[in-house]
């Protein structure tokens, strides 16, 4: 989602000022209800709202299963999430998440539960790994009118895409693309995630509890972001370009296909 905006451009080459209309990425503020109480808001592109809570509430380690949720009702900028009685209930604290990295914190109860899980063995070929950076770049509209949203994107062990989201933040990105792929009832122990966004300990922790096991991007991870993957389990791949990319953790989970 787009909106126009009328900016003034310097050439350099001219030397001159123009106005012109650019297009720039909608971002909106959404407030997430849990069983009546407030739980948090989202600094987001207003787009898959459904995909996103579902994503977050797996990933937070909110809910095991989108089996957990009753239903999910979408009022304006206010979003209504109904849980089983028997799910845990939300954090107390009241957050903000917004697109910078300090936006959701890892919990220790959190990684206490990652910590006993291990990742699938899945393999992909370099080719799926590489075919799934061409879908990032493909499927980005919104990027390639604005310049100003991260994409996500899950592919299968063929390379095929299972999903595929844009948001202003990589958190909320890669929150809707596994909250469309648990919709979906994908195994998402057999896929393989791609962000345009670097991979901060936050992203790794995200991949890790949905059971994610590759987790690639075209940016750079972070010490932290390494450190728990090896700790988990979970491959690593980063600085994906046209030739080249460098995998940081469990390097036998990608094969050469020769």
């Amino acid at each position: 989602m787009l909106v126009e905006y009328e900016v003034v451009r310097f050439d350099l080459l001219n030397r001159t000022f123009e106005s012109l209309k650019n297009a720039i990425v909608l971002e909106e503020i959404i407030n997430i209800y849990i069983n009546g109480d407030f739980y948090a808001s989202f600094h987001c592109l207003p787009t898959q709202l459904k995909e996103l809570i579902v994503g977050h509430l797996l990933t937070e380690g909110i809910i095991e299963d989108v089996k957990n949720i009753v239903g999910i009702e979408v009022s304006g900028k206010n979003i209504y999430v109904k849980l089983h009685g028997n799910t845990p209930s939300a954090p107390r604290e009241q957050r903000l998440i917004t697109t910078f990295c300090s936006g959701s914190k890892i919990q220790q109860h959190l990684l206490e539960k990652i910590h006993k899980m291990r990742p699938s063995k899945a393999k992909f070929f370099v080719e799926v790994v590489f075919r799934a950076v061409e879908a990032l770049d493909s499927f980005s509209s919104v990027y390639r009118a604005s310049r100003g949203s991260h994409g996500a994107v899950l592919v299968n062990e063929d390379g095929n895409v299972i999903s595929f989201s844009e948001d202003v933040g990589r958190h909320n990105a890669i929150d809707k693309v596994i909250g469309d792929a648990a919709l979906k009832g994908v195994d998402l122990t057999r896929l393989l995630l791609a962000s345009t966004g670097r991979l901060t300990s936050e992203i790794v922790v995200k991949a890790a509890q949905v059971g994610i096991p590759v987790l690639a991007s075209l940016a750079a991870p972070t010490s932290l972001g390494i450190s728990i993957a090896n700790n988990l389990g979970l491959t690593l791949i980063g600085l994906i370009g046209r030739r080249y990319f460098n995998i940081y953790t469990f390097p036998e989970r990608i094969e050469s296909g020769r």
